[in-house]
């Protein structure tokens, strides 16, 4: 599934703190099928997410995102999280999402602009974050070109099979 970074997101916040650690936003050791995992997902952090999260919702949190295991976000976009905007995030996170074409975005200072369950805007080609409802915003990380490219093929096995047909096309 592709991502358009071109596009406006904006959805209602979930807000987390710091150092969200992947067995809690993918406990898959305990829950092995998608459904089952979907039903159980961050409620470490917050038991009503995984029962009240909406399609479209956008998840913030602060610093060091994701540390832990080796495991994506899948889970997050099975629930229908439209965007991950934090502080920081773990590298290996960071880079799995991206390979998945998972939307994250690093936003220095985001925790400080919403609260949980305001709304966010994140407007990637504008390169910024910004809360509607009281004018504050921050500035978005951007992507290298490869990255981006990423995000618009649908990950990074698409980006190395378009590459693997373009090569075997000579």
């Amino acid at each position: 599934m592709s991502f358009d970074l071109n596009r406006l997101i904006r959805g209602r916040v979930w807000k987390f703190g710091d150092s969200i650690d992947t067995d809690s936003i993918n406990p898959y050791y305990l829950y092995p099928t998608m459904e089952e995992l979907k039903k159980h997902t961050m409620e470490a952090y917050r038991p009503e997410f995984p029962k009240e999260v909406k399609p479209g919702d956008i998840l913030v949190a602060g610093r060091n995102f994701g540390c832990g295991s080796s495991r994506p976000g899948l889970v997050l976009r099975e629930v229908g999280i439209a965007a991950i905007v934090v502080e920081t995030a773990s590298r290996l996170f960071l880079r799995n999402n991206i390979a998945r074409a998972i939307p994250i975005f690093m936003a220095p200072g985001i925790t400080g602009i919403v609260n949980d369950g305001d709304v966010l805007e994140v407007d990637y080609p504008k390169v910024v974050a910004r809360n509607p409802a009281t004018g504050a915003s921050v500035a978005l990380r951007k992507f290298p070109s490869l990255i981006e490219r990423i995000f618009k093929a649908g990950g990074l096995p698409h980006v190395a099979r378009e590459r693997y047909i373009a090569e075997a096309g000579r």
